[in-house]
């Protein structure tokens, strides 16, 4: 506060009544400066009590956050062992079907196979059964033309001893 150099006096009164009002002006100085730092150690405090409010609820959050992080972390490392538990579970069964599927395409083309021998088999009995159906027929066919010449033969026959018992009979 550099204040000039005190100006020279006349008189004592005057000298006195400049001194005052500087001793005056620098109380009222001390004084506003006194209340503004009042002022600023006031608005100082309740800033910090501001301050200390929001860092307890920064802390607050902090923690919750963090409790909130730990409980996700322990979720998913249970979603990872659910996941791993299910996923070779999954491969196991996935292995266990492909086993039955391949032991199933084995029995099916097993029984295709044999369903084709069984239909070649039933050809061949077909074939046969017609062959012995024709044999049949044509065996019937010559039993029935020698029924037929059996029956000419009798009956030549029956006439052949008519006319032996009318020969006899002419001779008697």
């Amino acid at each position: 506060m550099g204040d000039p150099d005190p100006p020279e006096f006349g008189s004592l009164e005057e000298e006195l009544e400049y001194w005052k009002e500087q001793a005056a002006r620098h109380q009222q100085s001390a004084e506003e400066a006194q209340e503004e730092l009042q002022e600023f150690q006031q608005m100082s405090r309740d800033y910090e009590v501001e301050l200390e409010t929001e860092l307890k609820q920064c802390e607050a959050r902090n923690r919750e956050l963090l409790a909130a992080n730990n409980r996700l972390r322990m979720e998913v490392e249970n979603y990872k062992e659910k996941y791993e538990t299910q996923h070779s579970e999954a491969y196991r069964q996935i292995s266990s079907l492909e086993g039955d599927l391949a032991e199933t395409t084995a029995i099916r083309d097993q029984l295709h196979k044999y369903i084709r021998e069984l239909e070649q088999a039933n050809d061949d009995l077909e074939r046969t059964k017609r062959a012995t159906i024709m044999s049949l027929e044509d065996f019937e066919q010559r039993m029935n033309q020698v029924i037929e010449r059996n029956a000419f033969l009798e009956s030549e026959l029956d006439e052949k001893e008519n006319l032996l018992e009318s020969v006899q009979r002419l001779k008697d």
